[in-house]
C-alpha cells in the first residue's frame, strides 16, 4: 500500500463542515445526479438506496427528481452525525453488512466510495448490493477514474488519499470484473456528467441484477 506524507491538518469549524456537507457538497461533487432519472428511466414505485457519510442530501435529491412514492433510504457509513435529513430513511451501517433482507431495492446509488476501498471490501460490498437488490435491480456507483498518466495518478493520490494511504482508483475493466465475480450480469458505463469538482474524470458504472426463480421467470 502507497504511504503518503503527512501534510498539516486545517481545523475547520464543525458548522462550516456540516455546511459543506449538505447542499453545497451535493451541487459540487455529485452535480449530474439528477440526470439519473432520465438515464435509468426510473419509476415512481422504485425503492432507493443510497450508500455513503453524506447520503440522506443525495437520496432526497434523487427521490424529488424522479418523483419516488417509496421513502428513500440512506445508509451513513461512518460516525458523522448526518447533515441534513430531508424526510429519508436514515440508518448506519457499515457497507458491506447492510440491515436489510434480500430483495428489498430496486435502485442502490454509491458515489464517491469506491476509493476508499481495497479490491477484496469493493467486492463484498458489490455482493452485499447483489442481495439487497430485487430481480432487475440496478446499482450506479461513481468515482474519480483511474488515468493512465502516472503524474495524474500521482496528483490524486496527493489530494484524495486519507490517514496516509493512497485511494484505490480503477479503470472500468478493473471495476468490472469486481461486479462480475460480485455475480452482476451486466455492467455498463453510464453517461452521467458533469461533475464539478474535483476537477476530472469520472468512473460511473451501472451494474444489473439478473437473479431468476419460479416467483419472477416470467418478469421483465
Amino acid at each position: 500500500m502507497t504511504q503518503l506524507a503527512s501534510a498539516p491538518r486545517l481545523t475547520v469549524p464543525p458548522a462550516l463542515r456540516r455546511w459543506w456537507r449538505g447542499q453545497p457538497r451535493l451541487a459540487l461533487e455529485d452535480s449530474p445526479a439528477p440526470q439519473l432519472v432520465a438515464l435509468t428511466a426510473m419509476a415512481p414505485v422504485e425503492r432507493l438506496l443510497v450508500l455513503g457519510p453524506d447520503s440522506p442530501p443525495l437520496a432526497a435529491l434523487i427521490a424529488a427528481a424522479a418523483g419516488l412514492e417509496p421513502t428513500p433510504s440512506a445508509v451513513l457509513t461512518d460516525d458523522r452525525a448526518p447533515a441534513e435529513r430531508l424526510g429519508v430513511q436514515i440508518l448506519r451501517a457499515e457497507p458491506q453488512r447492510l440491515p436489510f433482507g434480500d430483495g428489498s431495492f430496486d435502485f442502490a446509488v454509491v458515489p464517491h466510495q469506491l476509493r476508499r476501498w481495497d479490491d477484496e471490501r469493493a467486492r463484498r460490498v458489490l455482493e452485499e448490493l447483489w442481495r439487497v437488490l430485487d430481480h432487475n435491480g440496478v446499482a450506479v456507483l461513481w468515482e474519480v477514474a483511474r488515468s493512465r498518466s502516472a503524474a495524474i495518478n500521482g496528483v490524486w493520490s496527493s489530494l484524495l488519499g486519507s490517514n496516509g494511504t493512497a485511494p484505490h482508483l480503477r479503470t472500468f475493466g478493473q471495476l468490472g470484473q469486481l461486479a462480475y465475480d460480485a455475480g452482476f450480469a451486466w455492467v455498463q458505463t453510464l453517461p452521467l456528467r458533469p461533475f464539478l469538482f474535483p476537477p476530472g474524470p469520472r468512473l460511473t458504472v451501472l451494474v444489473r441484477k439478473e437473479h431468476y426463480t419460479s416467483d419472477n421467470i416470467g418478469r421483465g
